[in-house]
């Protein structure tokens, strides 16, 4: 079954794409399949400049599907329009993680220290996280041996605004699109922080569907 199967219908689905200058922008927007290997991605108006795109560098999409995160890398064929991009895909990833609450990708205040080290320094990450209430997925700077625990501080800000202080373990390292990550099981958490985590998700999940429904609307205007 090619991944592209799972995009027959609209799919919210995260791009990573490739500047002239070589930094990265990552937007939010959904995604279908046309005549595969291609499919398109439309975003909300006024996100995407396709000018400002490097076409030759690779993007990357991904999304979840049934406990499962896919992943393709892509050509950047064309912008038929100004928020909609055409694409080919090259290549395509699974990552297949037991998970037993939903998972989420989002933008939140993360730090995170190595717990067995004397004077730990607190790492702050400045990209997007994938969480869920047994643990979350982070990019790092460098590789972090599997059974290593870290102390995290994770900030929450809806439904309610929550700082939360708890210890994961590494279960994972990955390399995603030239980024290295980390997976994380929660080994020391409150119950209560753990609520919050799955009350956060289940928002972000509404969001996205808010989001899926609002890119259809003015795609079709």
């Amino acid at each position: 079954m090619s991944v592209l199967d799972h995009l027959k219908e609209y799919r919210v689905v995260k791009a990573v794409l490739t500047l002239q200058d070589d930094r990265q922008q990552v937007l939010d927007g959904v995604a279908k399949a046309t005549r595969p290997p291609l499919f398109e991605i439309t975003f909300l108006p006024n996100q995407l400049d396709p000018s400002l795109i490097n076409k030759e560098e690779f993007s990357q999409i991904s999304f979840d599907v049934a406990g499962e995160n896919k992943i393709i890398k892509a050509r950047i064929d064309s912008s038929p329009e100004p928020a909609k991009l055409l694409l080919e895909m090259i290549d395509s990833f699974t990552h297949q993680q037991k998970r037993n609450y939903f998972r989420i990708d989002a933008e939140l205040s993360v730090s995170y220290w190595k717990v067995d080290e004397e004077n730990p320094s607190a790492k702050s990450v400045q990209k997007p996280v994938n969480i869920s209430g047994g643990g979350m997925r982070l990019p790092v700077a460098e590789k972090i041996a599997n059974g290593s625990e870290l102390g995290l501080e994770i900030i929450i800000d809806e439904p309610q605004a929550v700082v939360i202080e708890c210890v994961g373990q590494v279960v994972g390292n990955y390399d995603v699109g030239g980024e290295h990550q980390i997976a994380l099981k929660f080994t020391d958490i409150e119950e209560e922080a753990q609520d919050a985590i799955v009350a956060y998700c289940l928002a972000e999940q509404r969001k996205q569907l808010r989001l899926k429904v609002k890119v259809l609307g003015n795609s079709e205007e």
